[in-house]
């Protein structure tokens, strides 16, 4: 969208004199230290990557490497790849019920293609599984993620692709998605899956692999009355309690309602967790993160646009296509941030990835991503393919926020009130974030201590329009002086429902 008016760099940044302004103070005091960064959820394309998927070999070199491209200007810091072994590397099992393995396969090969881009690049992977072959179908009775099959077979897998093929971008290991769910393979059995967490740690330490346990991977929202540990919030308890010592980063999942966003609920809660976790010292992010419409007039608004949409599953994100979700996809993350998270992937990139119960199934996609690379080939529209709108407000979160950063809020901070301020900061710069959830327009004056380059970049994404280049990246309204900035000398206007990043870090081109 370039619907800009001209005098809308002015009208947002501008010097005067006004009782109405708000002063906002940086703590120097860090909410974290040592960010890891944003990112997103990346598949390898299981019904598109060979001849024999469901969809035939429809990502083609062509296919990702305008993905490449794109990711080339979000650079996340971090990616979430799970899989499933039978839509790999597992062949079934022999006579004697050992695994039957392929590594050599096209659809590795997929695999390693995202690989490929991740250790290129410095990207940091978060690899896992998203349920035992047996929960998937496939055979030799493999049901279990304690199963000294399952473990074995992974770690020759794994050992592959980070010792024979050099991906020493995987740094962690999810051993099953979202296990504390009824829907997950486990069932929500905490003593399976802590075995299996154990005997997995174990056997990549025998491998001499260097891949840290990620855990617990749970909704933690959600709950499951025949769990031992009924709650998510239970879950990440227990993993503190029970095997910190084989942890190497916590990771949770998060789907909330907007109302949840936009009242400042979302930061409450999870700096409850936060406070859980934050006095092991290990990283702690959002694994999958992403903000529903279920309730209110938005939630009946979703309903119409799914029976609208002949090829969305009931698994979708219709608001993907407009302004909102920018804005409270990118509140969700800013609260994270605040609440003390070191960073968050998005779910997802691309519906081209998944499907309802992944049968591969057409009209039952998961339109929850960035844009479809399949959009031509899956719905008959050319314009699926685009970038939207959300894209805007989620790059730039993961482009200008550095691994190793601190992160600070304001003094005297009152979220509550609709304002949501962020800023990460090092040697090289500062990133200053200004979400305005609420329908007023703020005006205020920031000061903080200021790092890097004179000149800091202003990005606006408003109602009014964002600016973008020819291949829908996100582009400055303008620039302003670093140390004025700082200093409160220069007044900044952050319209109702608004999005403001001001930073002055450098990225180096591809």
């Amino acid at each position: 969208m370039k619907n800009l008016y001209a005098s809308f760099f002015m009208a947002v940044l501008i010097l005067q004199s006004c009782s109405s302004v708000e002063v906002l103070v940086l703590s120097d005091e860090p909410v974290s230290e040592n960010f890891v960064g944003n990112g997103v959820e990346w598949s390898a394309y299981p019904h598109a990557d060979s001849d024999d998927a469901e969809w035939g070999y429809l990502m083609t070199d062509a296919k990702l490497q305008r993905v490449f491209d794109r990711l080339d200007y979000m650079r996340p810091k971090i990616v979430r790849i799970m899989d499933v072994a039978g839509w790999r590397y597992f062949k079934g099992v022999d006579a004697s019920g050992a695994p039957v393995l392929d590594f050599t396969c096209d659809e590795v090969k997929m695999v390693c293609r995202l690989l490929e881009y991740c250790q290129d690049r410095g990207i940091v992977v978060l690899f896992g599984d998203y349920g035992v072959p047996g929960f998937w179908g496939y055979p030799g009775n493999i049901d279990r993620v304690d199963d000294p099959r399952y473990i074995e077979m992974t770690t020759r897998y794994l050992s592959y692709l980070k010792k024979d093929m050099g991906f020493d971008c995987i740094r962690y290991y999810i051993i099953t998605n979202e296990p504390n769910g009824a829907w997950a393979c486990t069932g929500g059995d905490w003593n399976q899956w802590k075995s299996g967490v154990m005997k997995m740690h174990r056997s990549f330490v025998e491998a001499g692999l260097d891949i840290a346990v990620s855990a617990p991977d749970v909704v933690e929202m959600a709950e499951n009355p025949a769990s031992e540990y009924p709650t998510g919030r239970e879950w990440v308890e227990q993993t503190v309690i029970q095997l910190d010592s084989i942890v190497g980063n916590y990771n949770i999942h998060c789907y909330a309602d907007w109302a949840f966003i936009r009242d400042c609920s979302f930061l409450e809660r999870f700096s409850e967790v936060a406070d859980i976790v934050r006095p092991t010292g290990k990283p702690m992010i959002f694994g999958e993160i992403g903000g529903w419409y279920q309730t209110g007039e938005l939630g009946e608004l979703y309903k119409r646009r799914v029976e609208e949409k002949p090829f969305a599953s009931e698994d979708s994100q219709l608001f993907t296509y407009d302004y909102v979700y920018g804005i409270d996809a990118a509140d969700a993350l800013v609260q994270a941030m605040k609440a003390g998270w070191q960073g968050a992937s998005a779910w997802m990139l691309d519906d081209a990835m998944h499907t309802i119960n992944d049968a591969g199934a057409p009209d039952q996609l998961k339109v929850w991503g960035f844009w479809n690379s399949l959009g031509t080939e899956l719905t008959g529209d050319p314009a699926e393919e685009d970038i939207r709108p959300w894209f805007y407000t989620w790059s730039l979160m993961c482009r200008y926020f550095l691994p190793g950063m601190d992160i600070f809020n304001p003094e005297d901070d009152h979220p509550e009130n609709g304002l949501r301020v962020v800023m990460g900061r090092n040697s090289d710069g500062v990133t200053l974030v200004l979400l305005n959830a609420s329908g007023m327009d703020r005006r205020l004056s920031v000061k903080f201590d200021c790092t890097g380059p004179a000149e800091m970049s202003v990005y606006d994404y408003t109602p009014d329009g964002f600016l973008t280049d020819e291949n829908s990246f996100p582009l400055p309204t303008g620039t302003v002086d670093a140390d004025r900035l700082s200093e409160g000398r220069i007044l900044v206007t952050v319209p109702a429902r608004s999005f403001k990043m001001i930073t002055n870090i450098v990225v180096d081109e591809v």
